[in-house]
C-alpha cells in the first residue's frame, strides 16, 4: 500500500493540495495520504499530523516572532520522513518551510514532486539549483517558471495554473449585477485590499481616501468589496475610521468571481486575486504597501520591477501598478479616472489579459500533478 507524505503550510496551499489528494486517491484508492494542511486536505482523505490553523504569518517581521512555531513543526515532519520513509513527498507552495524538507528527503531516497515551486525567478534565484537537486519533478504553474527550472538544471514540467480549474464564471456582466443586486447600468468599482489584517491596515486607507475623491466625480458609481475569509466587517469598519465622503461600500461574501464580472474596473492588492481578475477578465489596478522595514527587504532580495502576476507573465506593463510610496490617494484617483474616462483603454488590457490567461494552460493542473506523483513512487 503506497504512502504519500503531503505538506502545504497556508490556506491557498491547502486548497491545491486537496485537489490533487483527491486525484490520487482516484488514481490508487488504497493510497495512504498524511502530513500538514486544513481542514480541505482533511476532507479530500489526508491524515493530517499538522494543521496550519495558525500559520497564516504575513511579513518577515511577524515570521520572525512566529518561527519557534515553525521549527517545531518542521522538526515533526523531518521525523516523519526519516521513520516513516513515504513512497513519495509532496510539497505545495510555501518554500521557506518545504525546501529543508526536500532535502532531507533527497537524503533519505525519497522522490519529491514540487508542486507550485519557489518564486526563483522573482527572487532569491539560488533556490533553483538546490532544488533541482533535491526534487525528482518540479510541477511548475507557468510555462516560463518550467522553463527558468530546466536551465537551473532541474526536471521541471508545465502542469498548467490551477487557478484555470475554478477562477471562472458562467454569467455575463449583467446577470452578475443582477444576482449581486447593483444596477446594470452604473459604474461598478471593486475593491480587495488584501485577505490579511496586516496588509489591509496599509492599503484599504489611501484606497478608501480615493474612492471618496472619485465619488465626487461619478456620484452614481456602485462600489463594493468581496469580504477576505477571516476578515470581519468591524476590522473594515476600524480601518476607515476618520475618513470622510467615503460614499456607501456594498460587502460582498462567498461571491468574489460574480463581483468580478459585475465590475467595471478592480481596485486589488497584489498576489494571486490579480490572477484570478485575469482570469474573468476584469480590468484592474493593482495595489502593494507594507511596512518600511518589509520592503526594504524584499527590494534588497527581488530584483523584478514589478510586483502583479499578470504583469509578470505579459513580460510588461499591461496593468498599472500602485506600489508602496506610490500607493497614495491622488494616485489612486488619477490612474482610476484614466480608465473610467476611456473605455478603450479598458478594452486593450482585457485584450491583454486574455493573452496572459491564454498562458496559464489547459485544465487539470491537480490531476496532472497526481499523476507525476504516481509516476515517482518508490
Amino acid at each position: 500500500m503506497p504512502n504519500v507524505m503531503i505538506v502545504a503550510g497556508e490556506p491557498s496551499a491547502d486548497l491545491h493540495a486537496s485537489y490533487v489528494a483527491k486525484h490520487l486517491k482516484t488514481l490508487c484508492p488504497n493510497m495512504t495520504l498524511f502530513g500538514m494542511g486544513g481542514d480541505l486536505m482533511e476532507k479530500a482523505g489526508v491524515t493530517l499530523d499538522l494543521h496550519i490553523g495558525d500559520s497564516a504569518i504575513m511579513g518577515f517581521a511577524n515570521v520572525i516572532g512566529a518561527l519557534p512555531m515553525f521549527l517545531r513543526k518542521q522538526r515533526h515532519l523531518k521525523r516523519r520522513i526519516r521513520q516513516q520513509r513515504p513512497d513519495a513527498l509532496l510539497l505545495v507552495d510555501f518554500a521557506e518551510f518545504n525546501m529543508p524538507l526536500a532535502k532531507v528527503a533527497w537524503q533519505h531516497q525519497v522522490p519529491v514532486v514540487y508542486y507550485i515551486p519557489p518564486k526563483a525567478w522573482a527572487w532569491r534565484a539560488g533556490r533553483a539549483k538546490r532544488l533541482a537537486k533535491w526534487a525528482n519533478v518540479i510541477a511548475a504553474i507557468f510555462p516560463f517558471e518550467a522553463e527558468f527550472y530546466r536551465n537551473a538544471g532541474a526536471n521541471a514540467e508545465f502542469v498548467g495554473h490551477p487557478l484555470v480549474d475554478f477562477a471562472r464564471t458562467a454569467l455575463t456582466p449583467e446577470a452578475a449585477r443582477e444576482k449581486l443586486g447593483i444596477s446594470r447600468d452604473s459604474l461598478v468599482i471593486g475593491l480587495m485590499p488584501g485577505s490579511r489584517r496586516s496588509e489591509i491596515r496599509h492599503i484599504l486607507p489611501p484606497v478608501l481616501k480615493g474612492v471618496a475623491n472619485i465619488a465626487r466625480i461619478y456620484p452614481n458609481a456602485q462600489w463594493f468589496l468581496p469580504l477576505a475569509p477571516g476578515i470581519s466587517r468591524d476590522f473594515l469598519a476600524e480601518c476607515r475610521r476618520g475618513i470622510s465622503d467615503i460614499p456607501p461600500i456594498h460587502i460582498i461574501e462567498d461571491a468574489t468571481y460574480s463581483a468580478m464580472r459585475a465590475a467595471t474596473l478592480m481596485l486589488i492588492t497584489s498576489g494571486t486575486a490579480t490572477l484570478e481578475a485575469a482570469c474573468i477578465g476584469t480590468p484592474m489596478i493593482i495595489l502593494f504597501c507594507t511596512s518600511s522595514l518589509n520592503w526594504r527587504i524584499i527590494k534588497t532580495l527581488s530584483p523584478l520591477e514589478r510586483s502583479g502576476l499578470p504583469n509578470l507573465i505579459a513580460g510588461r506593463d499591461i496593468v498599472p501598478e500602485l506600489l508602496q510610496t506610490e500607493l497614495t490617494p491622488g494616485a489612486i484617483t488619477e490612474h482610476t479616472l484614466e480608465l473610467l474616462q476611456h473605455p478603450h483603454r479598458r478594452e486593450a488590457q482585457r485584450e491583454e489579459l486574455r493573452a496572459v490567461y491564454a498562458q496559464l494552460g489547459s485544465t487539470g493542473a491537480a490531476e496532472r500533478t497526481a499523476q507525476l506523483v504516481t509516476e515517482h513512487l518508490k
